[in-house]
């Protein structure tokens, strides 16, 4: 396997990437998904899904997206939240950057998302790809491929760290439980296709014009980007639906992503990852104001109304002084 020294910084070598170039094609293994090709290869007898950067449509001044090199960063914090999530790997394939998603299907695997779930809800007329919340929770409710309560928990910790990553197209295509028809067992599917979290469409000048401008800043925390559920029709604001929700299992989500960052995690997760200065003080930028106010202040909000107890650290009791004296016998 060859390795490709990547420069990025003053001419210094800071990151080996692998170039997956020559790596066997496995043609009958193939993937679905809109945004950008898939190719199936064998690298260290293992197979990896290669992602290549999707066209920006959403920037005329930008031809390829960073979709790739933020599914690496979005998927290796994911990671630091201790929540199940594809295992991922940036490298090069024929000169261009890729994503090399680990495949987390075994032999008799396949992935069940939430579209075919919800589909196959008998006793409902909803369309599979709808993203109204109401009937994503519905829905969730009447599947019986899963057990409903861990599943709804692993919906809203997804809900809450995509809010964190800014994450804007978690739709019903991209999540869901894998089946194995051969031994009748089911699982959650690890978190995967996180390519539109932290912003993938912006240039490094866009990058240092919104930085050098608190507006633009607040303009991607309190404007966009929202998810892709719906209440009403109206795609969700990340920070008027966590401020203001009484949904007590996406309180519970919020409060454990809010206890799981670790900025300094992040921070090491971010430095190894080879990319240009800009990017790099881009990316760890939005991520402390996002979390700073989305995700602790709706978290503080939650808790003056009552609905996120914390435990008080318990305290060791003192030791109480023995009042026991010995008996000594006057003479």
């Amino acid at each position: 396997m060859v390795l490709k020294r990547t420069i990025l910084r003053n001419g210094e070598v800071i990151k080996y990437m692998i170039d997956f170039t020559q790596c066997d094609v496995e043609p009958l293994r193939v993937y679905d998904g809109a945004n950008g090709k898939k190719i199936c290869v064998i690298y260290n007898n293992e197979r990896y899904m290669l992602k290549f950067p999707a066209l920006a449509r959403n920037n005329p001044v930008m031809h390829y997206s960073n979709g790739c090199l933020n599914e690496h960063i979005a998927s290796s914090i994911y990671r630091t939240l201790d929540i199940t999530t594809q295992e991922t790997i940036l490298g090069i394939y024929n000169g261009k950057m890729v994503v090399a998603c680990k495949d987390f299907c075994n032999p008799g695997d396949r992935i069940v998302n939430f579209a075919m779930i919800k589909n196959a809800c008998i006793d409902s007329s909803l369309n599979g790809y709808g993203t109204e919340l109401e009937e994503v929770l519905q829905s969730i409710e009447e599947q019986n491929l899963y057990d409903v309560k861990e599943i709804k928990e692993h919906f809203w910790k997804m809900f809450a760290a995509d809010a964190f990553l800014g994450n804007f197209d978690r739709h019903n295509g991209n999540w869901g439980i894998i089946v194995n028809e051969l031994t009748r067992e089911t699982r959650i599917a690890p978190v995967y296709d996180n390519g539109s979290c932290l912003y993938p469409q912006l240039t490094d000048k866009q990058m240092e014009k919104i930085l050098e401008t608190r507006s633009e800043i607040e303009n991607r925390l309190y404007v966009f980007p929202n998810s892709a559920l719906k209440i009403d029709n109206k795609k969700i604001n990340y920070y008027n639906f966590l401020t203001k929700t009484q949904d007590i299992d996406c309180i519970r989500a919020l409060q454990y992503v809010t206890e799981h960052i670790s900025m300094d995690k992040i921070k090491k997760v971010i430095r190894n990852i080879p990319m240009t200065d800009i990017q790099q003080q881009f990316y760890l930028t939005m991520l402390i104001e996002r979390k700073e106010h989305i995700i602790e202040k709706a978290y503080q909000l939650q808790k003056e109304r009552g609905y996120i107890v914390t435990e008080e650290p318990k305290k060791t009791p003192k030791k109480k002084k023995s009042t026991n004296r010995k008996y000594v016998p006057r003479i």
